[in-house]
């Protein structure tokens, strides 16, 4: 009875023993598991080089993984030589910048190398690297000297597909573009010190991407490309923090074709603290939908932002959300906003269209439905201010200031396009004619467009019917008043002028505008038309008769 007592406790004590062996063995497993950022910064002494406000308790763990041995200091090129690896051994990697925990993953069969968070060795075993938070793009090699040509690491960070690739303040040169699709975020830790340089005029050679019966050509010269697959779109795509240019300087490289972000078809994009610089066009979306964009600035370039472009294959797009931008030093133009269901608010452009070789088209192209500008303006800019063509806008708060005749134009808002509608409302707009070139008129309407003008501040008078051109059957409203010009052929002694007031008016008045028409004798509206009667008939004649009228509720 004794014997078998004691053994009984020599199997409970061999038990005990044994159990508290597998407990050390979990333990350790556990730490390893555990060790997250504490593993992603562990320095060479043992010390964080970054703390990150991790507790206590990790870095005693990780110390007394090194205390057991169970952390080997190697070199990336050694872990890739290395032909034996243990899951309980971590692997801290010491190559300058690159520093961080691996751990080998003996699931892990198929993981290429990427020089950042995959290291695969000589025997095909895959490391991976411990880490929290963002993907750094130092990690897979880059520099961010100005000197490395930095595109490939960069490359390789946005295709580990492991989160927010991060670039530490530095400028990253590149000769190629660098590619986003969906679900990438690049993020810097500021415009003025994380710059994007691209170095060449090189253009990528993606190919073109087939949609809706279309194609997309992505062989451009670009520092950006948001690039789809093949029928689809660029989704949930985030840039914050970074400066993109083409060349140190404006003039470094020519602008020919270029784009600092070139993104036909994208939706769910956010864009917040960017900036582009020198190239022709800074920011570019065709078919772009659901987009967000906070403080973006488009510097010395031909054209500063073109959101939407119907001109290319699948249109323009819907649904922004741009607040705080600015296009500044822009010769072409500073935004074509070529979409619908939109709203800019307090976007700005200045020093617009200074070059005579080279004149503006315009500060602000509108196109599209239910489009808004709210307090937007321009300093020091040429060209035509505002051409609306085939839209439904309204524009609400407008000024300028130093804003001149263009070198070749003579409007400073077009109203164009059959059905265009333009309602202009607090603006307050100068136009300063002292410049060499001559005057410039307000307003130019023209083939069924409308223009509401309501709380209007304008120099010279915008009433007056020397700065507005009513072109065919162009249209204008001050406050109640609809104004229009309307020219028939003469065919007898009465004619009618719709006024689109939906009901008769309180006030009509009718003057003629050319010889022929002069001699009227009276008229007349009921809920349709203006009414002219000549108590002779004018000479026939085609397109001689010609009225200046106007009308009110």
């Amino acid at each position: 009875m004794k014997k078998e007592m004691e053994f009984m406790d020599e199997q409970s004590l061999d038990s005990k023993q044994e159990g508290k062996q597998e407990s050390s063995l979990i333990s350790r497993r556990k730490m390893i598991a555990s060790l997250g950022m504490a593993g992603a910064t562990l320095a060479l002494g043992g010390v964080f080089s970054k703390v990150y406000a991790d507790p206590i308790e990790s870095r005693k763990k990780v110390k007394d993984l090194m205390s057991d041995n169970l952390v080997v200091y190697i070199t990336i090129a050694d872990l890739r030589a290395l032909s034996n690896q243990s899951i309980e051994t971590l692997y801290y990697v010491t190559d300058a910048q690159q520093e961080g925990m691996f751990r080998f993953n003996p699931a892990n069969t198929a993981s290429a190398d990427n020089g950042g968070t995959t290291i695969v060795s000589a025997s095909g075993a895959r490391f991976e690297r411990i880490f929290d938070g963002a993907v750094n793009v130092k990690w897979f090699g880059a520099k961010g000297d100005g000197l490395h040509d930095d595109a490939a690491a960069i490359q390789k960070a946005i295709d580990a597909k492991q989160g927010v690739v991060f670039l530490p303040r530095g400028t990253y040169r590149t000769t190629v573009p660098i590619a986003i699709t969906t679900g990438d975020s690049l993020v810097g830790e500021g415009p003025e010190v994380t710059i994007i340089e691209k170095s060449t005029t090189t253009p990528a050679a993606y190919g073109t991407r087939a949609f809706n019966g279309g194609s997309d050509n992505y062989n451009v010269d670009a520092v950006i490309i948001a690039l789809p697959m093949p029928n689809d779109y660029v989704r949930y795509v985030h840039i914050e923090g970074i400066l993109a240019r083409r060349g140190a300087a404006e003039n470094t490289l020519p602008k020919n074709s270029s784009y600092c972000f070139y993104a036909p078809r994208v939706y769910f994009m956010t864009q917040k603290n960017v900036e582009y610089r020198y190239a022709d066009t800074g920011y570019y979306t065709v078919d772009a939908w659901m987009v967000t964009l906070e403080r973006v600035s488009s510097r010395w370039m031909n054209r500063g932002f073109v959101c939407g472009d119907r001109d290319a294959h699948a249109g323009g797009g819907t649904s922004h959300t741009v607040t705080s931008c600015w296009a500044g030093a822009c010769e072409k133009s500073a935004w074509k906003i070529d979409i619908s269901y939109s709203s800019f608010i307090g976007c700005g452009a200045d020093w617009i269209g200074y070059n005579p070789e080279n004149p503006a088209d315009y500060i602000y192209f509108l196109r599209g439905a239910a489009l808004s500008l709210i307090s937007c303006s321009a300093e020091d800019a040429r060209g035509t201010f505002l051409h609306v063509y085939s839209a439904h806008a309204t524009v609400m708060g407008l000024c300028t200031s130093r804003y001149y005749k263009n070198y070749t134009d003579d409007y400073a808002i077009k109203v164009l396009g059959q059905g265009t509608m333009l309602n202009l409302v607090g603006a307050e707009f100068i136009i300063d004619n002292s410049q060499p070139g001559g005057t410039m008129k307000a307003f130019k309407i023209d083939n069924g467009a409308k223009l509401w003008l309501s709380g209007m501040a304008t120099l010279p008078d915008f009433k007056g019917e020397s700065q507005i051109d009513l072109i065919g059957n162009g249209q204008y409203f001050v406050d109640e008043f609809k104004r229009g010009t309307a020219m028939q052929s003469a065919s007898g002694s009465t004619y009618t002028i719709p006024h689109g007031l939906g009901a008769s008016p309180s006030y009509y008045n009718v003057i003629p505008a050319s010889a022929d028409a002069s001699g009227i004798q009276y008229v007349e509206a009921n809920a349709t038309n203006l009414v002219i009667h000549y108590a002779s008939a004018p000479p026939t004649g085609t397109n001689n008769l010609k009225w200046t009228w106007e009308a009110k509720f």
